[in-house]
């Protein structure tokens, strides 16, 4: 077996960085994945809970890549597998916790809307973050997946739900999202 240079790491993709590290368990490819893959992870859970909590469930996932490589399949995508493992590892944090389709704050519900249209992109930006927590868990997860880049298949994948729930949960949170933020964000 070739060994590859750490330097050519960096040009490798996820896929194929797991691949090495399923077959060698080497920290240097884990190292690769982490830093492909690292804050997009984290960006995702934290849009469904808080920092510690997301940091909390981003290194539990990261334990259970390097416990679970060997369950990898090479014909599905790293990233899609990753994001189950952490999507999996938040609903049972939150059951845990009691948290489950309780995320939405009561004061995140009582800020007054902003008058007339934002022109700062930093106000937008803030209302499109407040309106994506109060989406439901559910469809906020769904979208947060398809703006990370997953498709509806792949989506379905990490959610273990049909196509067409994904696509109900997309359609549901988009229209709220519109109704939310109203001609601003279009």
């Amino acid at each position: 077996m070739l060994s590859i240079p750490l330097s050519w790491a960096g040009t490798l993709c996820p896929d194929q960085l797991m691949q090495h590290y399923q077959k060698t368990g080497a920290s240097k490819w884990l190292d690769g994945l982490i830093q492909h893959c690292g804050d997009d992870l984290y960006h995702f859970i934290l849009r469904q809970s808080d920092p510690a909590l997301a940091q909390d469930i981003c290194q539990q996932t990261w334990l259970k890549v390097m416990e679970k490589r060997h369950s990898f399949r090479a014909d599905s995508r790293f990233k899609t597998w990753l994001f189950s493992i952490a999507r999996n590892a938040l609903l049972d944090e939150l059951k845990r916790q009691q948290r489950w389709q309780s995320l939405i704050c009561p004061d995140e519900l009582a800020h007054p809307e902003s008058q007339g249209l934002a022109v700062c992109p930093v106000a937008r930006q803030q209302r499109f973050e407040q309106a994506l927590r109060l989406l439901p868990f559910l469809q906020r997860e769904a979208l947060m997946l398809q703006l990370e880049g997953f498709s509806v298949g792949q989506i379905s994948s990490i959610t273990n739900e049909l196509d067409e729930t994904v696509k109900s949960r997309l359609r549901y949170a988009r229209r709220f999202l519109q109704a939310r933020l109203g001609e601003q964000n279009e």
